[in-house]
């Protein structure tokens, strides 16, 4: 299930990734045309040199994704990564000291799932906690940063620090927060409240504003818990 999981937060993640750039760039480009309307000379060529230097990191962005490309390994195995995804930790790392947001977030991310496959999952948190913290990163994907730090410790973490993050991602008007709530009812799971967990399943499998594998995930769980037999 946790790969499960996984995979649609790495999916939700590529979308909102794209959505970003787009409105980094719709907004770069109104200050390109308000540039030209006033005529200021200095100020459109200054204009003009943050959009190329902009473009420049977009095309290296790109450019290291191509690198990235993996399959998800069965049963969560950790995969060695490629001489094209060493590659394209460097691209990234680099990119992360000259990018502005949101490609500097969007860098860290990348490099953090590349971690994490690899099984560096130390190293993943800590990009996942520079994202949470960045003021500037756009909130959708800092909020996604702080889940997936939570995600990969549900574990072994302790168990009130995570549910101090969680708090802040399981509001009504989070993007994220059927993922959070699932998580909520996987600490219950762990620390023995089983009643708890049930309560939140039962509301994830009826709310319609979380996304279908929330929903079917929190159906199965709660045939589990039916049956006597509590995932860990």
């Amino acid at each position: 299930m946790a790969d499960d999981i996984f995979r649609e937060v790495d999916e939700e993640m590529r979308a909102e990734r794209l959505r970003a750039l787009a409105r980094r760039y719709m907004m770069l480009a109104g200050v390109i045309v308000v540039a030209i309307c006033i005529g200021g000379g200095a100020w459109q060529y200054n204009a003009w040199r943050v959009q190329q230097a902009d473009q420049a990191s977009a095309d290296a962005y790109f450019a290291a994704l191509r690198n990235t490309t993996t399959a998800h390994a069965p049963d969560g195995d950790v995969v060695a990564l490629n001489a094209q995804q060493k590659t394209a930790l460097t691209q990234l790392e680099t990119l992360e000291k000259t990018a502005r947001p949101p490609l500097r977030a969007l860098s860290r991310m990348e490099r953090a799932a590349l971690l994490v496959n690899s099984g560096d999952t130390a190293q993943a948190l800590a990009l996942w906690a520079q994202v949470n913290a960045d003021q500037a990163a756009d909130p959708t994907i800092s909020s996604l940063a702080g889940l997936l730090w939570v995600q990969h410790q549900i574990d072994t973490a302790d168990p009130a620090m995570l549910r101090s993050r969680l708090a802040l991602l399981d509001g009504a008007q989070q993007p994220w927060r059927g993922l959070a709530l699932e998580c909520e009812a996987l600490l219950d799971l762990r620390q023995g409240h089983e009643d708890d967990a049930r309560h939140r399943l039962e509301r994830l499998s009826m709310d319609m504003n979380v996304s279908d594998g929330v929903r079917t995930r929190a159906d199965g769980l709660l045939q589990t818990l039916g049956t006597g037999h509590v995932g860990g």
